[in-house]
This record gives C-alpha cells, structure tokens and sequence, in this order.
C-alpha cells in the first residue's frame, strides 16, 4: 500500500506523513527530500541553476521510482499533481489531499527558503493556491481537513482500508 499526501506548501504533508507512517507502521518519504538526496543537491540549488521544468522531471522520475514500492506514506510536492503523467502515477497510489486554508499555509511558509516563495508575492501565491485546489481534488481519493493530527489519521486509516 502506498499512501500518496498531496497538498499546497505548508498544508502539514511532511508531518501528518511521519505520524500516519508511524501509526501504519510504514516507512515515510517526502518527495522533495528524495529527490535531494538522489541529486545531492538542494531543491533551491536545482530551480536557481537548472529551472523549474528540470526540477519537475525529477519529481516525475522519482515519483516513478517510488511507484515501485509498497507500505509507504509518500508526501508530494506541491505541485507535483499538476502535470498529467504525474496525474497516472498517482492513479496507483492511495491520494490523501490535505485541504488546508491558504492564510494557515501562508503563514507556515512565508519565512521559508522555498523558490516558489521566494519568488512570489502573498498575492501571486494565493492565486497559485487557488489554481491547484482543483487538481488536488481531482486525483485524491480522500479529502481531509488541517486540524486534529491523531483524528486526521484515523480518517485516513479507516478511509484507505475501504479502498484498499
């Protein structure tokens, strides 16, 4: 089973995922990380020097990699869903959207060295937030809210046995 969280930047992905891991007794893994390690670089070194369209055909390749596992908590990046091959990758997972507002998101990031970030205004990243709610709604098997991480988890538990 692989459990895929997706989400905008600062939704909880990363955290939500380590507890849910543990809780399923499965090993966890954030995209963003993986593709670090794999590169040996960071992902503000990768979109500074080699742009954003590189840095997503890493995201896909790596999101084909762990395609190949099983027991996981998978944690996307941000806009990992918005490309359509990611999109039929994902289709073999379990998608969990963490639907989180964007002022809660906003103030998770705003002092982060995310690129995205660091290149936009708070208004552009509304409006980016705005463009993925519907991809995010569109490849998710399970929709749950910020809030309560233990009770998240038992919604997700109790969700996922369902459709697996």
């Amino acid at each position: 089973m692989v459990i895929a969280l997706c989400g905008f930047m600062g939704c909880g992905k990363t955290t939500f995922g380590k507890l849910l891991a543990d809780k399923m007794a499965l090993e966890f893994c954030d995209t963003d990380e993986f593709i670090e390690k794999k590169q040996n670089k960071s992902i503000p070194y990768i979109f500074e020097n080699f742009g954003e369209s590189f840095f997503r055909e890493l995201e896909y390749n790596a999101l084909k990699e762990l395609a190949q596992k099983d027991n996981l908590i998978l944690s996307l990046g941000g806009g990992a869903i918005i490309s359509d091959r990611n999109k039929k990758v994902l289709k073999r997972y379990c998608v969990v959207y963490i639907n989180c507002p964007f002022e809660v998101c906003y103030q998770r990031i705003k002092n982060s060295d995310r690129p995205i970030v660091t290149q936009k205004s708070k208004e552009q990243l509304n409006k980016l937030y705005s463009s993925r709610l519907a991809h995010y709604e569109k490849v998710a098997n399970i929709t749950i809210c910020d809030g309560d991480l233990d009770k998240m988890a038992e919604q997700v538990i109790a969700k996922a046995k369902e459709l697996l």
